[in-house]
Protein backbone atom coordinates (compact mmCIF):
# COMPACT_ATOMS: atom_id res chain seq x y z
CA UNK A 1 0.00 0.00 0.00
CA UNK A 2 1.27 3.52 -0.95
CA UNK A 3 2.38 5.39 2.03
CA UNK A 4 0.97 8.95 2.44
CA UNK A 5 1.09 11.91 3.91
CA UNK A 6 -2.07 14.60 4.50
CA UNK A 7 -0.24 17.86 4.46
CA UNK A 8 -3.15 20.63 5.12
CA UNK A 9 -1.55 23.93 3.66
CA UNK A 10 -3.00 27.30 4.53
CA UNK A 11 -2.28 30.11 2.15
CA UNK A 12 -2.51 33.33 4.28
CA UNK A 13 -3.09 36.78 3.64
CA UNK A 14 -1.51 38.57 6.73
CA UNK A 15 -2.05 42.15 7.52
CA UNK A 16 1.51 43.39 8.43
CA UNK A 17 2.15 43.80 11.80
CA UNK A 18 -2.02 42.76 13.07
CA UNK A 19 -0.38 39.57 14.92
CA UNK A 20 -3.09 38.93 16.69
CA UNK A 21 -5.32 39.50 13.64
CA UNK A 22 -3.00 37.06 11.70
CA UNK A 23 -3.50 34.61 14.93
CA UNK A 24 -6.88 34.74 14.83
CA UNK A 25 -7.16 33.98 10.86
CA UNK A 26 -4.63 31.01 11.19
CA UNK A 27 -6.99 29.56 14.08
CA UNK A 28 -9.82 29.77 11.86
CA UNK A 29 -8.31 28.40 8.61
CA UNK A 30 -6.42 25.36 10.64
CA UNK A 31 -9.84 24.62 12.71
CA UNK A 32 -11.69 24.43 8.88
CA UNK A 33 -8.92 22.13 8.00
CA UNK A 34 -9.37 19.69 10.77
CA UNK A 35 -12.65 17.48 8.83
CA UNK A 36 -9.76 16.50 6.70
CA UNK A 37 -7.72 14.83 9.13
CA UNK A 38 -4.47 16.49 8.33
CA UNK A 39 -1.36 14.75 9.42
CA UNK A 40 0.67 18.07 9.41
CA UNK A 41 -0.54 21.50 8.72
CA UNK A 42 1.59 24.25 7.11
CA UNK A 43 1.57 28.28 6.90
CA UNK A 44 3.89 30.57 4.75
CA UNK A 45 6.99 32.42 5.94
CA UNK A 46 6.22 34.95 8.73
CA UNK A 47 2.96 34.09 8.65
CA UNK A 48 1.93 35.80 12.20
CA UNK A 49 3.93 39.56 11.65
CA UNK A 50 3.50 38.90 7.55
CA UNK A 51 6.18 39.54 5.28
CA UNK A 52 8.07 42.12 5.08
CA UNK A 53 7.48 43.46 8.40
CA UNK A 54 10.82 45.34 8.21
CA UNK A 55 11.50 47.89 10.74
CA UNK A 56 8.10 46.66 12.81
CA UNK A 57 10.92 43.81 13.82
CA UNK A 58 12.63 46.72 16.01
CA UNK A 59 9.70 47.26 17.95
CA UNK A 60 9.66 44.57 21.40
CA UNK A 61 6.12 44.36 21.48
CA UNK A 62 5.95 42.54 17.90
CA UNK A 63 8.34 39.85 19.08
CA UNK A 64 6.41 39.54 23.06
CA UNK A 65 2.84 39.77 21.17
CA UNK A 66 4.07 36.89 18.89
CA UNK A 67 5.65 35.22 21.69
CA UNK A 68 2.07 35.05 23.33
CA UNK A 69 -0.02 34.29 20.04
CA UNK A 70 2.24 31.31 19.96
CA UNK A 71 0.95 29.76 23.00
CA UNK A 72 -2.43 30.46 21.78
CA UNK A 73 -1.99 28.83 18.47
CA UNK A 74 -0.02 25.92 20.57
CA UNK A 75 -3.19 25.42 22.49
CA UNK A 76 -5.48 24.39 19.20
CA UNK A 77 -3.10 21.44 18.37
CA UNK A 78 -3.87 19.56 21.85
CA UNK A 79 -5.95 17.18 20.33
CA UNK A 80 -5.15 18.09 16.43
CA UNK A 81 -2.54 17.57 14.03
CA UNK A 82 0.50 19.64 14.16
CA UNK A 83 1.38 22.80 13.28
CA UNK A 84 4.47 24.82 11.52
CA UNK A 85 3.73 28.30 11.90
CA UNK A 86 6.39 30.68 10.23
CA UNK A 87 7.37 33.41 13.05
CA UNK A 88 10.35 36.05 14.05
CA UNK A 89 11.60 34.51 17.42
CA UNK A 90 14.54 35.89 19.55
CA UNK A 91 17.97 34.22 19.22
CA UNK A 92 19.89 33.32 22.76
CA UNK A 93 23.08 35.18 21.41
CA UNK A 94 24.17 38.38 23.37
CA UNK A 95 25.76 39.71 19.93
CA UNK A 96 24.41 40.20 16.69
CA UNK A 97 21.70 39.98 15.11
CA UNK A 98 18.18 39.42 17.65
CA UNK A 99 16.28 37.29 16.13
CA UNK A 100 15.50 34.44 13.38
CA UNK A 101 13.13 34.15 10.62
CA UNK A 102 11.79 30.90 12.14
CA UNK A 103 9.54 28.11 11.57
CA UNK A 104 7.43 27.25 14.71
CA UNK A 105 6.60 23.32 15.10
CA UNK A 106 3.95 23.13 17.71
CA UNK A 107 2.22 20.02 18.66
CA UNK A 108 0.49 18.60 21.67
CA UNK A 109 0.12 21.83 22.93
CA UNK A 110 3.16 23.09 22.94
CA UNK A 111 5.93 24.41 21.48
CA UNK A 112 8.09 21.62 19.62
CA UNK A 113 11.07 22.23 17.83
CA UNK A 114 12.26 25.56 15.95
CA UNK A 115 13.82 25.56 12.46
CA UNK A 116 16.18 28.74 11.78
CA UNK A 117 15.97 29.93 8.49
CA UNK A 118 19.46 29.29 6.87
CA UNK A 119 19.99 31.65 3.43
CA UNK A 120 18.95 34.96 4.24
CA UNK A 121 18.39 37.32 1.36
CA UNK A 122 19.96 40.87 1.36
CA UNK A 123 19.70 41.88 -2.26
CA UNK A 124 16.75 44.33 -4.61
CA UNK A 125 13.39 44.23 -2.07
CA UNK A 126 15.13 41.86 0.16
CA UNK A 127 16.92 42.94 3.23
CA UNK A 128 16.86 40.43 5.78
CA UNK A 129 20.88 40.68 7.08
CA UNK A 130 18.86 43.71 8.81
CA UNK A 131 17.08 42.04 10.88
CA UNK A 132 18.28 38.19 11.54
CA UNK A 133 20.55 35.98 12.52
CA UNK A 134 20.71 32.69 10.27
CA UNK A 135 20.59 29.26 11.01
CA UNK A 136 23.19 26.99 10.58
CA UNK A 137 21.58 23.19 10.81
CA UNK A 138 18.87 21.43 8.94
CA UNK A 139 15.82 19.93 10.78
CA UNK A 140 14.02 17.30 10.65
CA UNK A 141 10.73 16.25 12.53
CA UNK A 142 8.79 13.06 13.26
CA UNK A 143 4.90 13.39 11.71
CA UNK A 144 3.26 9.80 12.43
CA UNK A 145 5.99 7.14 10.74
CA UNK A 146 7.64 10.44 8.31
CA UNK A 147 10.13 12.30 8.11
CA UNK A 148 9.45 15.83 7.16
CA UNK A 149 12.19 18.75 6.81
CA UNK A 150 11.34 22.00 7.36
CA UNK A 151 13.10 24.91 5.33
CA UNK A 152 12.26 28.76 4.58
CA UNK A 153 11.61 30.42 1.21
CA UNK A 154 14.97 31.69 -0.03
CA UNK A 155 16.49 27.84 1.49
CA UNK A 156 14.69 26.78 -1.71
CA UNK A 157 16.92 29.01 -4.26
CA UNK A 158 20.13 28.45 -3.14
CA UNK A 159 21.61 29.22 -6.62
CA UNK A 160 20.07 33.15 -7.12
CA UNK A 161 22.48 35.09 -8.83
CA UNK A 162 23.45 38.68 -8.09
CA UNK A 163 25.77 40.62 -10.10
CA UNK A 164 27.07 37.98 -11.77
CA UNK A 165 27.75 35.95 -8.71
CA UNK A 166 25.82 32.88 -6.67
CA UNK A 167 24.94 34.57 -3.69
CA UNK A 168 25.03 31.24 -1.52
CA UNK A 169 27.10 28.53 -1.32
CA UNK A 170 25.24 26.25 0.81
CA UNK A 171 22.23 23.89 -0.17
CA UNK A 172 19.43 23.76 2.87
CA UNK A 173 17.33 20.95 0.85
CA UNK A 174 20.43 19.40 -0.18
CA UNK A 175 20.98 18.96 3.29
CA UNK A 176 17.78 18.28 5.06
CA UNK A 177 17.20 15.17 2.46
CA UNK A 178 20.78 13.94 3.45
CA UNK A 179 19.35 14.38 7.15
CA UNK A 180 16.97 11.93 6.68
CA UNK A 181 13.84 14.09 5.44
CA UNK A 182 11.18 11.83 3.24
CA UNK A 183 9.56 15.24 3.09
CA UNK A 184 10.37 18.51 2.78
CA UNK A 185 7.96 21.74 3.05
CA UNK A 186 9.41 24.88 2.05
CA UNK A 187 7.62 28.46 4.29
CA UNK A 188 7.85 31.11 2.15
CA UNK A 189 6.62 34.56 0.91
CA UNK A 190 7.38 34.46 -2.42
CA UNK A 191 6.70 37.98 -4.69
CA UNK A 192 4.90 38.08 -7.65
CA UNK A 193 7.05 38.96 -10.61
CA UNK A 194 5.90 38.34 -14.37
CA UNK A 195 5.95 34.34 -14.95
CA UNK A 196 7.25 34.10 -11.39
CA UNK A 197 4.61 30.99 -11.08
CA UNK A 198 5.92 29.16 -13.69
CA UNK A 199 9.56 29.79 -12.81
CA UNK A 200 8.63 28.57 -9.30
CA UNK A 201 7.36 25.45 -10.34
CA UNK A 202 10.29 24.63 -12.40
CA UNK A 203 12.46 25.23 -9.18
CA UNK A 204 10.38 23.34 -6.92
CA UNK A 205 10.16 20.11 -8.88
CA UNK A 206 14.11 20.60 -9.95
CA UNK A 207 14.36 20.15 -5.99
CA UNK A 208 11.98 17.15 -5.82
CA UNK A 209 13.69 15.40 -8.50
CA UNK A 210 17.22 15.95 -7.37
CA UNK A 211 16.47 15.66 -3.59
CA UNK A 212 14.46 12.66 -4.05
CA UNK A 213 11.80 13.94 -1.64
CA UNK A 214 8.78 15.50 -2.36
CA UNK A 215 8.61 19.34 -1.59
CA UNK A 216 5.54 21.19 -0.22
CA UNK A 217 5.52 25.14 -1.19
CA UNK A 218 3.43 27.18 0.87
CA UNK A 219 3.08 30.75 -0.22
CA UNK A 220 1.72 34.12 1.20
CA UNK A 221 -0.99 35.51 -0.92
CA UNK A 222 -1.72 39.53 -1.07
CA UNK A 223 -0.26 42.86 -1.55
CA UNK A 224 1.59 44.32 1.12
CA UNK A 225 2.75 47.77 0.07
CA UNK A 226 4.45 47.70 -3.17
CA UNK A 227 5.23 44.09 -3.19
CA UNK A 228 2.19 41.21 -4.59
CA UNK A 229 2.51 38.23 -2.82
CA UNK A 230 0.53 35.48 -5.48
CA UNK A 231 0.07 32.52 -3.59
CA UNK A 232 0.46 29.67 -6.04
CA UNK A 233 1.11 26.91 -3.32
CA UNK A 234 2.60 23.39 -4.49
CA UNK A 235 3.42 20.18 -3.87
CA UNK A 236 5.75 18.98 -6.34
CA UNK A 237 6.63 14.80 -6.17
CA UNK A 238 9.41 13.44 -8.24
CA UNK A 239 10.30 16.17 -10.58
CA UNK A 240 6.25 16.77 -11.41
CA UNK A 241 3.77 19.15 -9.80
CA UNK A 242 1.33 17.09 -7.77
CA UNK A 243 -0.79 19.76 -6.41
CA UNK A 244 -0.93 23.33 -6.62
CA UNK A 245 -3.14 26.08 -5.14
CA UNK A 246 -5.27 29.36 -6.18
CA UNK A 247 -3.23 32.14 -7.51
CA UNK A 248 -4.01 35.65 -6.11
CA UNK A 249 -6.34 34.83 -3.45
CA UNK A 250 -6.53 33.30 -0.49
CA UNK A 251 -6.95 29.07 0.10
CA UNK A 252 -6.23 25.99 1.76
CA UNK A 253 -6.34 22.29 0.88
CA UNK A 254 -5.09 19.14 2.62
CA UNK A 255 -3.38 17.32 0.01
CA UNK A 256 -2.52 13.53 0.34
CA UNK A 257 1.14 13.91 -0.65
CA UNK A 258 2.83 10.12 -1.80
CA UNK A 259 6.04 8.76 -0.15
CA UNK A 260 8.34 7.38 -3.01
CA UNK A 261 6.28 7.71 -5.60
CA UNK A 262 5.71 9.41 -9.09
CA UNK A 263 1.93 10.32 -8.39
CA UNK A 264 1.88 13.53 -10.87
CA UNK A 265 -0.55 16.12 -11.94
CA UNK A 266 0.04 18.67 -15.25
CA UNK A 267 2.76 21.48 -14.74
CA UNK A 268 1.19 24.88 -14.86
CA UNK A 269 0.59 26.88 -18.08
CA UNK A 270 1.40 30.07 -17.61
CA UNK A 271 -0.80 32.74 -18.63
CA UNK A 272 -0.30 35.61 -20.71
CA UNK A 273 1.77 38.60 -19.28
CA UNK A 274 -1.40 40.79 -19.28
CA UNK A 275 -3.50 38.48 -17.53
CA UNK A 276 -0.68 37.61 -14.95
CA UNK A 277 -0.27 41.38 -14.57
CA UNK A 278 -3.85 42.39 -13.97
CA UNK A 279 -4.55 39.92 -11.60
CA UNK A 280 -1.17 40.73 -9.75
CA UNK A 281 -2.36 44.64 -9.84
CA UNK A 282 -5.92 43.82 -8.90
CA UNK A 283 -4.44 42.13 -6.02
CA UNK A 284 -2.02 44.68 -4.55
CA UNK A 285 -4.75 48.16 -5.36
CA UNK A 286 -7.37 45.74 -3.30
CA UNK A 287 -5.42 45.46 -0.76
CA UNK A 288 -3.62 48.44 -0.41
CA UNK A 289 -7.03 50.08 0.21
CA UNK A 290 -8.29 47.35 2.53
CA UNK A 291 -5.18 47.53 4.70
CA UNK A 292 -4.46 50.96 5.03
CA UNK A 293 -8.16 51.49 5.41
CA UNK A 294 -8.97 54.15 2.45
CA UNK A 295 -12.16 53.16 0.68
CA UNK A 296 -11.96 55.33 -2.46
CA UNK A 297 -9.77 55.86 -5.17
CA UNK A 298 -9.45 59.08 -6.99
CA UNK A 299 -8.01 59.23 -10.38
CA UNK A 300 -7.61 62.06 -12.54
CA UNK A 301 -8.35 60.80 -16.09
CA UNK A 302 -6.99 62.52 -19.04
CA UNK A 303 -8.56 60.18 -21.78
CA UNK A 304 -5.50 58.89 -21.75
CA UNK A 305 -4.65 54.99 -22.18
CA UNK A 306 -2.90 55.23 -18.77
CA UNK A 307 -5.85 56.84 -16.74
CA UNK A 308 -8.13 54.93 -18.28
CA UNK A 309 -6.12 51.31 -17.52
CA UNK A 310 -5.68 52.56 -14.07
CA UNK A 311 -9.33 53.37 -13.58
CA UNK A 312 -10.21 50.04 -14.88
CA UNK A 313 -7.80 48.18 -12.63
CA UNK A 314 -9.52 50.17 -9.45
CA UNK A 315 -12.85 49.30 -10.69
CA UNK A 316 -11.92 45.34 -10.47
CA UNK A 317 -10.10 45.92 -7.47
CA UNK A 318 -12.58 48.00 -5.31
CA UNK A 319 -15.97 47.85 -7.22
CA UNK A 320 -17.15 50.97 -9.27
CA UNK A 321 -18.73 52.81 -6.13
CA UNK A 322 -15.38 53.24 -4.40
CA UNK A 323 -14.09 55.11 -8.14
CA UNK A 324 -14.29 58.64 -8.42
CA UNK A 325 -12.80 60.01 -12.02
CA UNK A 326 -12.50 63.62 -12.73
CA UNK A 327 -11.04 65.40 -15.80
CA UNK A 328 -9.46 68.39 -15.32
CA UNK A 329 -8.97 70.55 -18.76
CA UNK A 330 -7.22 73.28 -19.51
CA UNK A 331 -7.46 75.17 -22.46
CA UNK A 332 -5.18 73.10 -23.84
CA UNK A 333 -6.87 69.84 -23.42
CA UNK A 334 -9.26 68.76 -26.29
CA UNK A 335 -12.85 67.99 -26.50
CA UNK A 336 -11.82 64.18 -27.47
CA UNK A 337 -9.61 63.71 -24.52
CA UNK A 338 -12.90 65.39 -22.44
CA UNK A 339 -14.87 63.23 -24.05
CA UNK A 340 -13.00 59.86 -23.69
CA UNK A 341 -12.79 60.27 -20.27
CA UNK A 342 -16.21 60.66 -19.66
CA UNK A 343 -16.84 57.34 -21.82
CA UNK A 344 -14.32 55.60 -19.93
CA UNK A 345 -16.36 56.58 -16.76
CA UNK A 346 -19.71 55.40 -18.26
CA UNK A 347 -18.25 52.46 -19.23
CA UNK A 348 -17.36 51.25 -15.93
CA UNK A 349 -20.22 53.27 -14.28
CA UNK A 350 -18.06 55.08 -12.09
CA UNK A 351 -18.93 58.43 -10.52
CA UNK A 352 -17.45 61.46 -12.97
CA UNK A 353 -17.05 65.01 -13.01
CA UNK A 354 -15.34 67.61 -14.97
CA UNK A 355 -13.24 70.87 -13.50
CA UNK A 356 -11.88 73.26 -15.62
CA UNK A 357 -8.81 74.66 -14.19
CA UNK A 358 -8.20 77.49 -16.92
CA UNK A 359 -9.11 80.04 -14.98
CA UNK A 360 -6.64 78.43 -11.98
CA UNK A 361 -3.89 78.72 -14.42
CA UNK A 362 -4.38 82.50 -15.66
CA UNK A 363 -5.08 83.52 -12.12
CA UNK A 364 -1.27 82.14 -11.07
CA UNK A 365 0.09 82.89 -14.60
CA UNK A 366 -0.60 86.19 -13.86
CA UNK A 367 0.58 86.59 -9.69
CA UNK A 368 3.23 85.16 -11.17
CA UNK A 369 3.68 87.87 -14.39
CA UNK A 370 2.90 90.79 -11.87
CA UNK A 371 5.78 90.04 -9.63
CA UNK A 372 8.57 89.47 -12.60
CA UNK A 373 8.57 85.85 -12.06
CA UNK A 374 6.77 84.81 -15.46
CA UNK A 375 7.00 81.10 -16.10
CA UNK A 376 7.91 79.96 -19.94
CA UNK A 377 8.56 76.66 -22.01
CA UNK A 378 8.28 73.36 -19.98
CA UNK A 379 8.11 75.11 -16.69
CA UNK A 380 5.28 77.26 -17.70
CA UNK A 381 3.60 73.91 -19.00
CA UNK A 382 3.67 71.79 -15.95
CA UNK A 383 2.01 74.69 -13.53
CA UNK A 384 -1.21 72.68 -15.22
CA UNK A 385 0.03 69.55 -14.01
CA UNK A 386 0.68 70.85 -10.53
CA UNK A 387 -2.84 72.69 -10.42
CA UNK A 388 -3.89 69.25 -11.56
CA UNK A 389 -2.18 67.40 -8.90
CA UNK A 390 -3.37 69.85 -6.00
CA UNK A 391 -6.73 69.61 -7.29
CA UNK A 392 -6.54 65.48 -7.03
CA UNK A 393 -4.95 65.36 -3.68
CA UNK A 394 -7.71 67.80 -2.30
CA UNK A 395 -10.67 66.17 -3.27
CA UNK A 396 -8.96 62.60 -1.65
CA UNK A 397 -8.09 64.95 1.13
CA UNK A 398 -12.45 65.86 1.29
CA UNK A 399 -13.38 62.46 0.07
CA UNK A 400 -11.31 60.39 2.59
CA UNK A 401 -9.88 58.41 -0.85
CA UNK A 402 -6.30 57.93 -2.29
CA UNK A 403 -5.57 59.11 -5.61
CA UNK A 404 -3.89 56.50 -7.79
CA UNK A 405 -1.04 57.99 -10.31
CA UNK A 406 -1.58 56.69 -13.72
CA UNK A 407 2.42 56.81 -14.35
CA UNK A 408 3.90 53.84 -16.60
CA UNK A 409 7.72 52.43 -16.02
CA UNK A 410 8.43 54.33 -18.82
CA UNK A 411 7.82 57.28 -17.91
CA UNK A 412 8.77 57.10 -14.58
CA UNK A 413 12.28 55.51 -15.87
CA UNK A 414 13.05 58.72 -17.45
CA UNK A 415 11.05 61.00 -16.03
CA UNK A 416 8.82 62.24 -18.23
CA UNK A 417 6.31 63.32 -15.70
CA UNK A 418 5.80 66.33 -13.63
CA UNK A 419 7.11 66.38 -9.77
CA UNK A 420 4.12 67.32 -7.81
CA UNK A 421 1.84 66.84 -10.75
CA UNK A 422 0.60 63.72 -12.59
CA UNK A 423 3.17 62.12 -10.11
CA UNK A 424 1.08 62.98 -7.16
CA UNK A 425 -0.83 59.55 -5.26
CA UNK A 426 -0.84 57.59 -2.73
CA UNK A 427 -0.02 54.52 -5.34
CA UNK A 428 1.15 53.90 -8.60
CA UNK A 429 -0.41 50.27 -9.95
CA UNK A 430 1.25 50.84 -13.72
CA UNK A 431 4.63 51.78 -12.11
CA UNK A 432 6.27 48.68 -13.20
CA UNK A 433 4.23 48.32 -16.93
CA UNK A 434 6.03 49.23 -19.32
CA UNK A 435 3.76 51.15 -21.96
CA UNK A 436 3.80 48.56 -24.41
CA UNK A 437 2.36 46.19 -21.70
CA UNK A 438 -0.25 49.25 -20.60
CA UNK A 439 -1.38 48.72 -24.17
CA UNK A 440 -1.62 44.88 -23.76
CA UNK A 441 -3.68 45.64 -20.27
CA UNK A 442 -6.22 47.89 -22.24
CA UNK A 443 -6.49 45.18 -24.60
CA UNK A 444 -6.85 42.29 -21.82
CA UNK A 445 -10.02 44.22 -19.94
CA UNK A 446 -11.61 44.44 -23.73
CA UNK A 447 -11.76 41.68 -24.47
CA UNK A 448 -12.33 39.87 -21.01
CA UNK A 449 -15.85 42.17 -21.26
CA UNK A 450 -16.49 41.41 -24.76
CA UNK A 451 -16.16 37.76 -24.33
CA UNK A 452 -19.16 37.70 -21.55
CA UNK A 453 -21.05 40.14 -23.66
CA UNK A 454 -20.65 44.05 -22.59
CA UNK A 455 -19.34 46.41 -24.36
CA UNK A 456 -15.76 47.38 -24.11
CA UNK A 457 -14.79 49.07 -21.82
CA UNK A 458 -11.50 51.26 -23.34
CA UNK A 459 -12.73 52.79 -26.47
CA UNK A 460 -11.02 52.59 -29.81
CA UNK A 461 -10.16 56.28 -29.37
CA UNK A 462 -8.44 55.85 -26.50
CA UNK A 463 -6.39 52.83 -27.30
CA UNK A 464 -5.56 54.35 -30.72
CA UNK A 465 -4.94 57.63 -30.02
CA UNK A 466 -1.13 59.34 -30.11
CA UNK A 467 0.14 59.23 -26.76
CA UNK A 468 0.74 62.95 -25.24
CA UNK A 469 1.21 65.08 -22.15
CA UNK A 470 -1.46 67.29 -24.21
CA UNK A 471 0.28 70.32 -21.73
CA UNK A 472 0.51 72.50 -25.27
CA UNK A 473 -1.05 72.57 -28.34
CA UNK A 474 -0.10 69.80 -30.62
CA UNK A 475 2.30 67.98 -28.24
CA UNK A 476 3.56 64.37 -28.85
CA UNK A 477 5.40 61.61 -26.86
CA UNK A 478 7.48 60.62 -29.69
CA UNK A 479 8.66 64.79 -30.61
CA UNK A 480 10.14 64.48 -27.20
CA UNK A 481 11.12 61.03 -26.25
CA UNK A 482 11.76 57.80 -27.97
CA UNK A 483 9.03 55.83 -29.59
CA UNK A 484 7.72 53.58 -26.73
CA UNK A 485 8.48 49.88 -28.78
CA UNK A 486 12.16 51.39 -28.97
CA UNK A 487 12.04 52.54 -25.24
CA UNK A 488 11.00 49.99 -23.58
CA UNK A 489 13.11 47.62 -24.81
CA UNK A 490 16.04 49.88 -24.19
CA UNK A 491 15.02 50.65 -20.41
CA UNK A 492 14.30 46.32 -20.37
CA UNK A 493 18.15 45.80 -20.75
CA UNK A 494 19.37 48.53 -18.48
CA UNK A 495 16.80 48.47 -15.94
CA UNK A 496 15.98 44.38 -15.53
CA UNK A 497 19.09 43.03 -17.82
CA UNK A 498 21.68 45.14 -16.55
CA UNK A 499 22.97 45.64 -19.73
CA UNK A 500 25.65 49.38 -20.73
CA UNK A 501 25.36 51.39 -23.12
CA UNK A 502 27.64 49.94 -25.50
CA UNK A 503 25.70 46.27 -25.43
CA UNK A 504 22.31 47.82 -26.07
CA UNK A 505 23.53 49.89 -28.66
CA UNK A 506 23.93 46.66 -30.86
CA UNK A 507 20.42 46.57 -31.73
CA UNK A 508 19.32 50.79 -31.60
CA UNK A 509 21.19 54.23 -32.71
CA UNK A 510 23.97 55.42 -30.12
CA UNK A 511 22.21 58.47 -29.72
CA UNK A 512 18.99 57.09 -28.92
CA UNK A 513 20.17 55.05 -26.17
CA UNK A 514 22.34 57.53 -24.99
CA UNK A 515 19.43 59.68 -24.43
CA UNK A 516 17.08 56.92 -22.76
CA UNK A 517 20.29 56.46 -19.95
CA UNK A 518 20.59 59.78 -19.25
CA UNK A 519 17.29 60.58 -18.87
CA UNK A 520 17.21 57.23 -16.35
CA UNK A 521 20.07 58.55 -14.00
CA UNK A 522 18.78 62.65 -14.48
CA UNK A 523 15.77 61.76 -12.74
CA UNK A 524 16.22 59.84 -10.08
CA UNK A 525 15.34 62.59 -7.48
CA UNK A 526 11.91 62.61 -9.04
CA UNK A 527 11.43 58.94 -8.35
CA UNK A 528 12.57 59.00 -4.79
CA UNK A 529 9.33 61.28 -4.34
CA UNK A 530 6.55 59.50 -6.41
CA UNK A 531 4.42 56.90 -5.10
CA UNK A 532 5.82 53.24 -4.80
CA UNK A 533 4.81 50.96 -8.04
CA UNK A 534 3.16 47.71 -8.13
CA UNK A 535 6.17 45.85 -8.51
CA UNK A 536 5.19 42.83 -11.03
CA UNK A 537 9.02 42.27 -12.64
CA UNK A 538 11.76 41.15 -11.27
CA UNK A 539 13.16 44.54 -11.24
CA UNK A 540 10.77 47.67 -10.25
CA UNK A 541 11.97 51.45 -9.79
CA UNK A 542 10.90 51.24 -5.95
CA UNK A 543 12.32 50.04 -2.97
CA UNK A 544 14.79 47.29 -4.73
CA UNK A 545 15.74 50.13 -7.28
CA UNK A 546 18.71 51.70 -4.86
CA UNK A 547 20.81 54.10 -6.76
CA UNK A 548 21.65 57.11 -4.94
CA UNK A 549 20.92 61.05 -6.42
CA UNK A 550 24.10 62.98 -5.97
CA UNK A 551 26.05 60.69 -7.85
CA UNK A 552 27.94 60.24 -11.34
CA UNK A 553 26.91 57.39 -13.70
CA UNK A 554 29.11 57.97 -15.97
CA UNK A 555 31.37 54.89 -16.04
CA UNK A 556 27.83 53.06 -15.15
CA UNK A 557 26.57 54.12 -18.87
CA UNK A 558 30.07 53.79 -20.66
CA UNK A 559 31.42 50.34 -19.24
Amino acid sequence: MEEKLKIGIIQHNPVVGDVVGNCDRLTYEYRELLDAEPDLVVTPELSLVGYPPRDLLHRSGILDTQESVLNELASETDGGPPLIVGAAVRTDHETGAPIHNAAVVLRDGEWSETYHKRLLPTYDVFDEHRYFRPGSEPLVVDVGDASVGITICEDAWQDVQVTGTQRHDETPLEDTAASGAELIVTLSASPFSLNKPSRRENRFTTHAAETGCPVVFANQVGGNDELVFDGHSLVTVEGEVHERLAGFESDTAVVDVPINSNTAASRYESETRATQAREALTLGVRDYFEKTGFGEAVIGLSGGIDSAVTAALAVAALGKDSVYGVSLPSEITSEQSIADARTVATNLGIEFDVIPIGTTIETISGTLDANDASLSGVAAENIQARIRGTILMGIANQRDGLVLTPDNKSEAAIGYCTLYGDAVGALAPLGDCYKQLVYELAEGFNDTLTSTGSSSVIPTSVIEKEPTAELRTGQADEEEIPAYEVLDPILDQYIEGGSNAESIQRGYPDHVVDEALKRVTHAEFKRRQTPPPLRITQKALGRGWNYPIAATYKHVLDS
